[in-house]
């Protein structure tokens, strides 16, 4: 049986990171990318006490040419790619602290440029990435992408008052994430009668520095749906978080 190769962005560190290290521990072949090439060598020099089947690209998924050259390098080096997690994201781009904002609506204060910041990581560097890569993937006797998305990004929830999250509308990062699904949905019905198969998951409230010490899932537990979602068979067209339980699109 052939070692399957997965490429993970923003994994220098909390759920990327933690994913890598579950992956390695099955035996996958790890691509670690991140944007910070020291961050990412000390990311790698960490892994290398799991296994050695890891290695490092810095990628910045905003920046087209570095997805161009990882592409390349992918190719050049595999020949194919099996998983691609995207899970690369920042929440915001302004020069508010995050946690003044974490719980209040900010549409009316947020700069439209602080906003396509980070549509141009979330949405557009994702999706570029996945279609530089997506002619690899086909490669993969079963190509898998696995979206990584939130609660926040789900219209219904965002909507209805009693969902637990209806009071956190961080506009530019829970749009972004709405986006990501859309993206999925997208990907499934395009990619529904080859050999890659497209999800969503969200790895729920996780003690990330996105999340913040507050959150009540470990990153392990985070990392585990992830990890489940790239090597098992699982259903599509459905939105998941954490333990598998479904969220409204």
């Amino acid at each position: 049986m052939s070692v399957l190769t997965a490429l993970i962005t923003g994994a220098n560190r909390g759920l990327g990171l933690e994913t890598a290290r579950q992956l390695l521990e099955k035996d996958v072949q790890v691509v670690l990318t991140c944007r910070d090439a020291v961050k990412g060598q000390t990311a790698v020099q960490q892994l290398r006490e799991v296994s050695p089947h890891i290695s490092f690209l810095p990628l910045d998924i905003s920046r087209p040419e570095q997805i161009s050259a990882v592409a390349d390098q992918i190719e050049q080096q595999y020949g194919h790619l099996d998983i691609l997690i995207n899970n690369a994201a920042i929440t915001h781009a302004g020069t508010a602290p995050l946690p003044a904002v974490r719980m209040s609506n900010t549409i009316m204060q947020t700069n439209i440029e602080d906003i396509k910041a980070v549509f141009d990581v979330n949405v557009w560097g994702t999706l570029q990435l996945t279609q530089a890569l997506l002619p690899l993937l086909q490669k993969s006797t079963a190509g898998r992408i696995i979206n990584l998305s939130s609660e926040l990004g789900s219209i219904q929830l965002q909507a209805d008052a009693t969902s637990p999250v209806y009071h956190v509308k961080k506009f530019a990062y829970n749009s972004s994430k709405t986006m990501v699904n859309l993206l999925t949905v997208y990907l499934q019905e395009a990619l529904r009668d080859t050999n890659v198969r497209a999800y969503t998951i969200s790895p729920g409230w996780v003690k990330t520095d996105m999340g913040t010490a507050a959150a009540f899932l470990e990153i392990p537990e985070g990392a585990k749906i992830i990890v489940q979602a790239a090597l098992e068979d699982v259903p599509t067209n459905r939105f998941f978080t954490h333990q598998w339980q479904e969220i409204p699109w």
